[in-house]
């Protein structure tokens, strides 16, 4: 019986090909257009390392002055100052690990003379960033704290840059100038795929650093700091010249610019936030922040999850999407209904001879299924060229300042969404056509006859 309802349901399909190629076309634009923004919204909110993102903060300090503007949300929380992130790192909890980190840029080039230098994006950070965020390697590793001490003139490269400078192969040991410095590299970075540099708090969208260089060195070679100062008022003349000149006075100013990041065990969260009131509470009696004691800190989860919320325009988007696809549904029901009504002798006739309601259902349900599953398969294409399409926007939007091949994760279709999307079109297109099947099978008979 399955068979042979599954051969009705094809010669139907054949029977009519425009009105089936319509239906089929109505369910896959409406798809492919719900599956390209569902893909983008599903990037967007992606959370990185989350098997332990949970337990890894951000730790925030309000250490503005009284006069400083209120925070209404988290991501406003300055950056913590130079004397709090060490004195922190310095009186250690137990069980409580911490990685700091600050940008910066500079011109880097394997060899001045016969290669282009690339002017990029440095990150400025320690040993512990990358076993606490786990970055993928292709070749070496990370350095020691021993260099983080000792000022080691070490750099930890991207597979891209490893493939600009040196071809591709295993660069460990080579070196290359940053500005007029050699430094060895000691590790290439596989493609780190995270959906949001969150690290850095830029939240941008899709690309790593390709240079990451120790603490101790960038305070020896005085390298530039690539940050917003937020200063007191009395100190806000001199953030100008922070970037590159006045490091004694920067590392004593009540000025913010650096992050400091904390690996927490599960359920010593609260235990921690005393420490740092306790902390305060003596900061306050030199005349350190002077405002109410506000501190936040907020894991992964929480970040990614707000910033990702707050992106009204892919929330817009996923709207128009919905509402697009619901009125595809409803053309479907349409075309469904007028497909089926042309049936409606037919089946009156095979109902008069003794078929059973049952077995006709069992034939248009399956026929539904075939046209959901073929409109899937159109939808996915379709969201396949809908997310080439938008990562061209994106790229042009951004003046081509970032390359493909760093955002191109992002605008990819994975198993899991495409698993939905064909579930999506099946279930929708069987509910759909819930209204054209029953009106079929409850037509009475007898009056078609008569009719014939």
């Amino acid at each position: 019986m399955l068979q042979y309802n599954f051969s009705l349901a094809l010669n139907s399909l054949k029977e009519r090909p425009g009105l089936t190629f319509l239906m089929v076309l109505t369910i896959a634009v409406g798809l492919g257009l719900f599956t390209t923004i569902q893909t983008i919204s599903y990037y967007s909110s992606d959370i990185p390392i989350q098997h332990k993102s949970q337990n890894i903060y951000l730790v925030t300090m309000d250490h503005r002055e009284t006069s400083a503007d209120p925070i209404e949300r988290p991501t406003q929380m300055p950056d913590t100052t130079y004397k709090d992130v060490m004195n922190l790192i310095n009186a250690p909890v137990p069980g409580v690990s911490y990685t700091i980190n600050w940008n910066s840029y500079g011109v880097i080039n394997r060899d001045a003379d016969t290669e282009t230098a690339v002017r990029s994006e440095i990150l400025v950070t320690d040993a512990a960033f990358f076993n606490m965020f786990e970055t993928p390697f292709l070749y070496g590793g990370g350095w020691s704290s021993e260099a983080d001490e000792k000022g080691d003139a070490v750099i930890v490269i991207s597979r891209a840059m490893n493939d600009r400078l040196f071809g591709g192969i295993d660069s460990v040991g080579q070196t290359i100038r940053v500005n007029t410095d050699t430094l060895t590299v000691v590790g290439v970075t596989k493609d780190w795929n995270i959906t949001r540099r969150f690290y850095d708090r830029t939240y941008a969208p899709g690309y790593i650093h390709d240079f990451f260089v120790p603490t101790g060195y960038a305070i020896n070679s005085d390298i530039p700091r690539n940050e917003n100062f937020d200063c007191w008022e009395t100190e806000k003349e001199a953030r100008f010249e922070f970037e590159n000149d006045k490091w004694t006075q920067l590392i004593n100013s009540e000025c913010g610019w650096m992050r400091l990041w904390a690996a927490i065990p599960e359920g010593q969260l609260e235990g921690y936030e005393s420490h740092l009131m306790r902390y305060i509470d003596p900061q306050k009696q030199l005349g350190r922040f002077p405002r109410d004691i506000k501190i936040v800190v907020d894991n992964i989860n929480e970040q990614i999850e707000f910033v990702a919320g707050r992106n009204g325009y892919i929330n817009m988007f996923q709207m128009i999407a919905q509402l697009f696809f619901a009125v595809c549904l409803l053309n479907a029901i349409g075309i469904m209904l007028a497909k089926f009504i042309r049936r409606t002798k037919e089946v009156s006739l095979r109902r008069a001879l003794g078929a059973r309601k049952s077995v006709i259902i069992q034939q248009y349900v399956m026929e539904v299924v075939m046209v959901g599953i073929l409109g899937g398969i159109l939808g996915v294409i379709i969201a396949y060229f809908g997310l080439w399409g938008m990562l061209n926007i994106r790229l042009y939007a951004v003046d081509y300042t970032i390359t493909a091949e760093s955002i191109a994760h992002q605008y990819q279709l994975n198993p899991l969404l495409i698993g939905q999307a064909f579930l999506t079109s099946v279930a929708c297109t069987l509910v759909v056509s819930l209204y054209p099947i029953w009106r079929i099978c409850n037509i009475p008979p007898a009056s078609q006859l008569k009719s014939a």
